[in-house]
């Protein structure tokens, strides 16, 4: 799987995968990301202090994987946190996450539900 270059609502973000996080440790944004050829499917938008930390909140790492995630995108270049918050719901309304539809707050979804919300 090549890194590379992605935008998301108009914010470049750097591909990885999705076990490559544990190298970063300043704060930014957070993409996980399912991977299929050539397409991608944003999953879940977020930020964090630390991005090695913190890209594993509440369940939503797991649900992610349930859905096929086979990558990370990070963008270090937001520093502040009024900046990332702001652009996390600049990304949400453009590409509808649907991890971010759900809430950070609901409990992990069933793999049944994951079956039948995926994409595919």
């Amino acid at each position: 799987m090549d890194s590379g270059i992605v935008e998301w609502g108009g914010v470049r973000f750097l591909a990885l995968h999705h076990h490559d996080g544990h190298f970063f440790r300043q704060p930014g944004l957070f993409g996980l990301v399912q991977r299929m050829g050539d397409q991608r499917a944003l999953l879940y938008i977020g930020h964090t202090d630390n991005i090695a930390l913190g890209c594993k909140p509440y369940g939503v790492w797991e649900d992610a994987l349930r859905l096929g995630m086979n990558e990370l995108h990070v963008a270090l270049h937001v520093v502040e946190r009024i900046d990332r918050l702001v652009l996390c719901g600049h990304i949400v309304k453009r590409c509808e996450p649907l991890l971010n539809l759900i809430g950070e707050t609901a409990p992990a979804l069933e793999p049944a539900v994951l079956k039948r919300a995926g994409t595919g």
